[in-house]
Order: structure tokens, then C-alpha cells, then sequence
């Protein structure tokens, strides 16, 4: 293979990427599945460092594609981590790993392997966690525009399902319009966005979301249609969830307008509102702070101290 080469790493130099695993157990419906799935991987994860501590090497080479001398694991994650442990255990170990080292990748071609890399071997995904690796492969591929019967083919589900996939990949293409056709390095930022983007449009309960922080293809799809997937707006999740999406609004109007300029144009919105929020004038605040108009470092109140 063009670019690559077997050798030895220190696993101390390795990255594991938590949101590149395709094992995610809390998609099991399932709780009996999901609870043996757990152990059966936990029994994986004790012997490979058991056989560590008795000096047996890993015998499986991992996969470590380098992305902008970034080295992250894309098969190997649970014998990558073992050696950690073992590590941490004996820190003046010289313990190395066995690696096919891939150079000259991109950030999602390592995301698009290391979401294959479960599916055939060790403790093997079940169908709920391999759908919903293969809907995050292509969030951050892009792929946004399939056809229902190419999203058949590619991720080998249901038409009904695909369906829903394809009215997820739209509403995610709205909510990442910054990155479109742009390369992802940073999968937080990407998250983020992709986060913000949806809560901005749809009321998404917490359940609507995977452990990796992407959402679920069924209930984007269902909040898409119009479907009521969200908790009551009396209950106390939808309160926080809320609350949550005004407190993050609120600090990108600081951030945008300066913390005078924001303070002031707060105070001129509720005046009258009946908000029970009271906010001194301009000058006053700017004498209080010890300020002058116009200085670029001012003493700033918490938000809450407004009633956010």
C-alpha cells in the first residue's frame, strides 16, 4: 500500500480519537444485548492487559493513520488502550506496538475507517450501533445529498430507515453550511457547530442525541417532519434545554458587541418588558466599573446578574 509501512510505536505517541469508535452500547434498545455486550468487551480489555502484565505481547497490529502529524488510532482502539493501562502501571516500561502506519490521510478518511474497523472483529457492533456509525460517517463525509436507494446501499438498511437518514443528512447539510466543502481538522469545532445548528432550528430532547455527540438518524428525521419528539415545554428538561440555548445566544452578543455596548442594548430591550430585570444606565455602570466610554477593558457582571 502507497504511503505505508509496518513498524514499532510508542503507544504514549498515539491519539484515541473517542468519537472515531463505532462502539456505542447506549444505542442498544435492548437492555439484556446492551449488558452483554458490555461485559464481553470488558472481558476483551482485562485479558489483553492481563496478558500484558505476563509479558505477551499484543499480537494484532493496530492501524494509525497520521493526519497533519496528528497519529490516531483507527483500528486498535481497545489494544491501544490496554497498553496505556499497562503503562501507567509501569511508566519505565519500553512496551511498543505493532502498527501499519499510513501517511498523507485525511481527518475523515481515519473517521470513515476507524467506523468500519468494529464491524469485523473483536466484540462486533450490533445492527443499532453500526446504523448510526455508518449516519455519522457520512455527516462527516458530507455526503448529504444521497438518494434514499443510495443510502440503502451504502449503509444496507430498510428503505424506511434510509428514509430517515436522508432527512437527517439534510438538516445536518443547514446546520454545517460553514463547513461545506471545507476539510475537517477539528472534530470538537465540527460537533459544535453541528450542535448549534440543529438546537437552533429543532427541539431535540437529550435522548435525540449518540454518546459521541451527533444526533440519532430517527428522531432528527422526526423533528425534521414535524414530529413531536420533544419533552413537554413544562418540563424541566425543556426548561434547561432552553435556558442552556439563551445562556450560549447571550454570550455570542457579548462576545459580537463588547460587554458595554451588550449591556446597554440589554437594558433598553427589557426596560418595560415586565422581566423583573433591572439594569443601571450606561454612565453610571461605566463610573461604577471605574471606566471611561469608549476603554476597551471593562469590568463585566455575570450574565446571570441579569436574570439569564
Amino acid at each position: 500500500m502507497q504511503d505505508s509501512k509496518f513498524t514499532k510505536l510508542d503507544p504514549r505517541t498515539l491519539t484515541l480519537e473517542p468519537a472515531m469508535q463505532a462502539r456505542d452500547v447506549e444505542l442498544i434498545k435492548d437492555k439484556r444485548l446492551r449488558s452483554a455486550q458490555e461485559i464481553k468487551q470488558e472481558a476483551q480489555d482485562k485479558a489483553i492487559l492481563e496478558d500484558l502484565r505476563n509479558g505477551v505481547p499484543i499480537k494484532q497490529a493496530i492501524t494509525v493513520f497520521i493526519v497533519n502529524d496528528t497519529y490516531y488510532v483507527v483500528d486498535g482502539f481497545h489494544r491501544t488502550g490496554a497498553c496505556l493501562k499497562y503503562l501507567k502501571e509501569n511508566p519505565d516500561s519500553d512496551l511498543m506496538i505493532d502498527a501499519l502506519v499510513i501517511k498523507n490521510r485525511t481527518y475523515q478518511e481515519a473517521f470513515t475507517t476507524a467506523q468500519q474497523a468494529n464491524q469485523g472483529h473483536g466484540v462486533g457492533v450490533t445492527k443499532d450501533e453500526e446504523y448510526q456509525s455508518k449516519f455519522r460517517t457520512l455527516i462527516v463525509n458530507g455526503e448529504f445529498d444521497l438518494t434514499v436507494s443510495q443510502i440503502r446501499n451504502k449503509v444496507g438498511c430498510s428503505q424506511g430507515h434510509a428514509s430517515h437518514i436522508a432527512h437527517g443528512l439534510k438538516a445536518c447539510k443547514d446546520a454545517l453550511a460553514s463547513f461545506a466543502g471545507g476539510e475537517l481538522i477539528n472534530l470538537d469545532d465540527f460537533i459544535r457547530q453541528l450542535t448549534e445548528g440543529l438546537e437552533h432550528k429543532y427541539l431535540l430532547p437529550n435522548s435525540a442525541w449518540d454518546s459521541k455527540g451527533f444526533p440519532k438518524a430517527r428522531p432528527l428525521s422526526d423533528a425534521v417532519n414535524g414530529r413531536d419528539t420533544t419533552p413537554d415545554k413544562d418540563s424541566d428538561e425543556w426548561q434547561q434545554m432552553k435556558i442552556k440555548e439563551a445562556a450560549v445566544d447571550m454570550s455570542r452578543l457579548v462576545e459580537r458587541y463588547r460587554e458595554d455596548i451588550f449591556r446597554e442594548g440589554l437594558r433598553k430591550a427589557v426596560r418595560g418588558a415586565g422581566l423583573g430585570i433591572t439594569i443601571s444606565q450606561r454612565n453610571k455602570w461605566l463610573e461604577q466599573a471605574g471606566s471611561v466610554e469608549g476603554d476597551e477593558s471593562f469590568v463585566v457582571d455575570d450574565i446571570e446578574s441579569y436574570g439569564f
